[in-house]
């Protein structure tokens, strides 16, 4: 008895799993007869109604499936710091300059005193920010990246830090002079 029903169980066992993965198929099946309609319906619409098609088909998003939904882009320039807040499509939400915080003159080349004064009113004016996936891009900021990364941290949720130095060391080569050409005077 034992042993015809171990072996009824092995064989039945045996069945579903293979009824498991003809249902996986059957799935996998469908999904493509439907993929295959669809477009068969856009070949016949011209591709017209391509936008209508993927608006109708509703999806739900979270948070953590995009990459990122906001842009910080911090730019030192040679007279003034700058800071804006952009969303992905590039539409501006906020801009701030040092100016912007009461700084005038060589004041605004004092980078630690202009980005932490900025970096504070972003935070207190962006509320929109908070648990948001977050770009951070950097112009020119050389050795201030820890200061600004860590003073984002605390607050933020940053996914991508990319820094852009475009001012070189050096500075650009001067160009050849040209020797003046002289001519002796005959009296």
């Amino acid at each position: 008895m034992n042993l015809s029903n171990t072996l009824f169980n092995s064989i039945a066992n045996k069945l579903k799993l293979k009824v498991s993965l003809l249902n996986e198929e059957r799935v996998y099946i469908e999904n493509l007869l439907n993929q295959i309609d669809s477009l068969k319906e856009l070949k016949e619409n011209n591709y017209k109604d391509l936008s209508i098609k993927k608006s109708n088909q509703k999806k739900t998003v979270n948070n953590q499936d995009l990459v990122v939904m906001y842009i910080i882009n911090i730019s030192f320039l040679k007279a003034n710091t700058t800071i804006h807040v952009s969303d992905i499509k590039g539409n501006v939400k906020l801009f701030y300059s040092a100016g912007s915080v009461g700084l005038t003159g060589k004041q605004k080349k004092k980078r630690r005193i202009a980005i932490s004064k900025l970096i504070a009113l972003v935070i207190k004016k962006a509320s929109f920010l908070k648990k948001k996936p977050i770009a951070l891009h950097l112009n020119n900021v050389n050795f201030y990246k820890s200061l600004i990364v860590n003073k984002l941290k605390k607050t933020l949720y940053i996914r991508i830090i990319k820094s852009f130095n475009q001012s070189p060391y050096n500075g650009c080569r001067k160009k050849k002079l040209r020797r003046k050409k002289y001519t002796k005077k005959f009296k």
